[in-house]
């Protein structure tokens, strides 16, 4: 799949959330500025990325029933997704290390214009990893690990957004979490997709039908 249709079918799932979620969207705005307004914090001034945020937030409380940060999927752990609630637990030391939280919703007051973008690409960098796939298949396994969250990254479903974009047909995705699967499921159902699991041996199998 070549480069240029991936970026098509990436903007137009933007533009397709932003339409589907505007209401959500301008609540998230309130809140947002608010929780920014009383921690003494700045919030992403780039439009496009911070509406991004925005959606993925949407999504997410729509999947899980609860706001989870837009760069994790939920654990299943009602303690961890707890804290995993945007604004989450860790920003707060992510903010101290970075300058930023993990997402770069938030970021500290003095934050430069070019702070702002080194932090955007620091994420880009984590989170846009080369797919590993065999044929039809995605081997979610062996990525890096958020050691303060002792989580992945990127996870199952994020690696399933890019694979949306770069793949056609059916395909596999190998998964070592039954909760990931169910992850991936839930969001196949908001984008009208059908997908199934089985386990096999020590890993499940998903199968999204595009």
């Amino acid at each position: 799949m070549g480069k240029l249709i991936a970026n098509l079918r990436m903007y137009k799932d933007f533009f397709g959330g932003y339409i589907k979620y505007r209401k959500k969207i301008n609540q998230a705005s309130r809140w947002i500025n608010k929780y920014a307004e009383v921690k003494g914090l700045s919030v992403n001034p780039h439009k496009m990325y911070l509406t991004n945020l925005k959606i993925w937030l949407a999504e997410n409380e729509e999947m899980y029933g609860q706001r989870i940060c837009p760069c994790f999927e939920a654990t299943g752990d009602k303690k961890i997704d707890r804290q995993l609630v945007c604004p989450c637990t860790y920003a707060a030391h992510d903010i101290e290390i970075h300058g930023t939280c993990h997402c770069n919703l938030f970021g500290r007051k003095d934050l430069t214009e070019e702070q702002w973008k080194e932090q955007e690409l620091r994420i880009m960098k984590e989170y846009r990893i080369p797919l590993k796939i065999e044929g039809k298949t995605v081997d979610t396994r062996n990525v890096p690990i958020d050691h303060y969250r002792n989580m992945d990254v990127p996870d199952p479903v994020h690696q399933l957004k890019q694979a949306l974009n770069q793949l056609d047909g059916t395909f596999n995705m190998i998964v070592e979490r039954e909760q990931s699967a169910k992850n991936i499921i839930q969001y196949c159902k908001l984008k009208n997709i059908k997908a199934s699991y089985q386990q096999k041996n020590d890993i499940y199998l998903v199968t999204i039908q595009k």
